[in-house]
């Protein structure tokens, strides 16, 4: 054998021993990530790609969801990565990370010794991102603020300055990004700080020469030999010292002292009265507006900001007066065009001490409303709520097709007739309900009832001039029956007719025995169907009509005590049958 052909065997078994162990190299690798690759602290090293995804997506599973947090000066921040439109691309990140299979013999060497920390690939909706950031700003933006000085209970308490914050919003995008998935700490945001201008000398100033003075002792403000007295107490809370350019201004919040204001200089002022429309001798009339003179407000704050600082007898200012002019003046009273009845009605009703004490009291109210042209009459909102502190007792109210007590039964009554008189004074019916059963002394199918919170009876002035709305209230007697007309003057626009169907749809009540305790006998009422109409005309001519319908339930035939032909109550059981009474 020759030196060539021995050499040539030598090369050969050479290379069949690389081929060898490259192929063990290659069989070694696989798609294995590098040995010490690690992402977000979790080792991966030496596992498949398939492996290393389902460790990666395992080990971070709580974190992807965790709020992002952010911190700048001493506040912290917390954004949702949803609504930062931010999300975890495990695919992309192992890709990063080296797994995967390759014929290349470098990177066969990196699994096998090489491999390092790896940053998550992060999937990012930008317009979501930039929002998120936006309103990170918003919160995180403030200027600076100079020391200030507030009074709580009479007493001085300093505020220290603050440094201002602006917030770079293109770096703070990459502060966010960097914060995902979140491991619980804040990250620092980028922002630039503002000092403020003034120092603790202007604070220390403040309180030497103005806050703690200003709460010595009370100060007076006199009109003419007339005054009254202000406690530290009243005016503190509205008082604030600001610290400026090594000074500090003081200021007076009115709006704050104004309720206290109009309390306490009653004796002082002479209050504007409005004009107003009253019926005197029948007839609408304009009462005059009157103007008032008043405690200056343009002046006060300023006269008592000025002996504030000052002890003794220099408490005490001079504030001078100011006219004030009625809010509705006469000629605007007269220019509402209140002059003549447009429409009105008259129901009766039974006696009951409850019916003159509630039906008295809401038609007392009532009375003297004005509305301008397209306001709206609200019953509730002017009669108020039924309680007993304003005025109303227990009376009988409709509930489920039973009569009950509750307060303020009757109200009704009001309801009913104050809807009659809007209806033909021609104004659009906004709201109203009928009661749920026909009650005979009202018109049939054109009642209303009223409920606090629920039910309103509601109609806007839309005559194009003002209305007065007028009641006049006679209450009953055990030998006489009670009245109420409510009457709406204004200026016609309408004459108004009504019409009705005949009743349809009939409903018969029931009979139903009740051993209840508290029982209350009814009579029974049927239920029916009726559509009312109301014509509108103008100079003899009709020119519209509206209608609706009005469905009454039937009220029930109910007797207390047990159904004829039952076996007797017991001893416990209730009593005898009642007899029936007609409905309240």
């Amino acid at each position: 054998m020759g030196r060539k052909q021995l050499a040539g065997i030598i090369a050969a078994a050479g290379f069949g021993v690389l081929v060898v162990a490259y192929g063990a190299a290659f069989a070694f690798t696989g798609d294995k990530t590098p040995g010490d690759t690690t992402v977000l602290g979790i080792p991966l090293g030496g596992l498949s790609e398939t492996d290393a995804k389902a460790k990666l997506q395992a080990g971070i599973k709580d974190r992807l969801n965790l709020p992002i947090k952010v911190k700048a000066g001493d506040s912290t921040y917390q954004l949702k990565p949803a609504d930062a439109g931010l999300s975890l691309d495990v695919d992309a990140t192992i890709e990063a990370a080296g797994a995967g299979r390759s014929l290349n013999p470098a990177r066969m060497w990196q699994v096998m010794t090489g491999g390092d920390e790896v940053a998550p690939v992060i999937k990012k909706d930008e317009g979501k991102l930039k929002a998120a950031v936006d309103q990170l700003a918003e919160q995180v933006n403030r200027p600076a603020t100079e020391g200030t000085i507030t009074f709580v209970d009479a007493k001085a308490v300093q505020h220290e300055s603050a440094d201002g914050l602006l917030l770079n919003n293109d770096k703070a995008t990459d502060t966010v990004v960097s914060g995902y998935p979140s491991d619980g700490n804040p990250r620092d945001l980028p922002v630039e700080v503002s000092k403020p201008k003034a120092g603790t000398d202007a604070i220390d100033k403040a309180m030497k020469e103005y806050a703690e003075p200003a709460m010595s002792g009370p100060i007076r403000l006199t009109v003419g030999d007339k005054g009254v007295d202000l406690k530290p107490t009243e005016f503190a809370p509205a008082l604030k010292l600001v610290a400026k350019d090594g000074d500090f201004t003081p200021s007076l919040d009115a709006a704050k002292l104004e309720p206290l204001f109009k309390e306490r200089f009653k004796q002082l002022e002479s209050l504007p009265k409005d004009a107003r429309v009253e019926i005197v001798a029948g007839r609408p009339q304009v009462i005059p507006a009157v103007d008032g003179m008043v405690v200056a407000r343009d002046k006060v704050v300023p006269a008592i900001l000025s002996i504030l600082p000052k002890t003794g007898d220099g408490r005490k200012a001079s504030v001078g007066l100011a006219k004030s002019k009625a809010k509705i003046t006469t000629e605007a009273a007269q220019a509402l065009g209140v002059k003549e009845v447009m429409g009105q009605f008259t129901t009766h009703f039974p006696h009951a001490t409850y019916r003159n004490v509630n039906i008295g009291t809401a038609a007392h109210r009532i009375n003297g409303t004005l509305l301008k042209p397209d306001e709206t009459f609200s019953l509730n909102k002017i009669v108020g709520e039924r309680t007993r502190e304003n005025g109303f007792t227990d009376g009988n109210i409709i509930s489920g097709g039973k009569f009950v007590l509750d307060l303020g039964g009757g109200v009704s009554q009001s309801a009913t007739t104050t809807f009659n008189a809007a209806f033909f004074a021609g104004l659009k019916d906004v709201e109203h309900k009928a009661h749920s059963v026909y009650i005979s002394r009202y018109p049939v199918g054109r009642e209303a009832t009223v409920a606090w919170g629920s039910v309103d009876l509601k109609f806007l002035n839309d005559s194009g001039h003002g209305i007065l709305v007028q009641t006049i209230f006679t209450p009953s007697t055990p030998g006489s029956q009670g009245t109420l007309t409510v009457k709406i003057w204004g200026t016609k626009v309408w004459d108004i007719t009504a019409g009705a169907s005949a009743k349809s749809n009939f409903r018969s009540p029931s009979v139903v025995y009740n051993t209840e305790p508290g029982c209350r006998a009814q009579a029974p009422t049927g239920g029916f169907d009726i559509t009312i109409h109301r014509f509108f005309a103008k100079n003899g001519q009709r020119v519209k009509t509206e209608s609706f319908t009005t469905k009454y339930n039937a009220a029930d035939d109910i007797h207390c005590g047990p159904k004829p032909g039952t076996p007797p109550a017991t001893p416990d059981g209730p009593g005898k049958p009642g007899t029936p009474r007609p409905p309240s």
